[in-house]
């Protein structure tokens, strides 16, 4: 049975990103998106998101339910790699589906 759920990322940290969509340093900003999932991932496990025609792999850090939500939120890093193309970089930034928050 899939589920909505919320994924919340953290990308790895870079000297510079140039984005007008982006004025916060990296390590201050996740990045959030609902989707379907079936079942839900369990802490340690790989699921693939995408943002526009890119596909990444996300490791799923922290699951816990969000009762005024009433969805499950997944704390998840890209899990690629501990490096990030500026172009994939730019591409999850000014991807529509996924919103920005700060953590300030």
């Amino acid at each position: 049975m899939s589920q909505v759920v919320e994924v919340s990322l953290r990308l790895p940290v870079r000297a510079q990103v140039k984005s007008e969509a982006f004025p916060y340093g990296i390590a201050d900003v996740r990045f959030t998106k609902t989707t379907d999932v079936d079942p839900v991932p369990k802490v340690g496990d790989i699921v693939t998101m995408s943002a526009g025609a890119l596909t990444f792999p996300c490791k799923v850090l922290q699951r816990t339910w969000d009762e005024s939500k009433e969805m499950f939120v997944l704390a998840c890093e890209y899990g690629g790699a501990s490096r990030i193309s500026n172009e994939d970089y730019l591409t999850i930034l000014e991807a529509p589906d996924w919103t920005s928050k700060t953590l300030l």
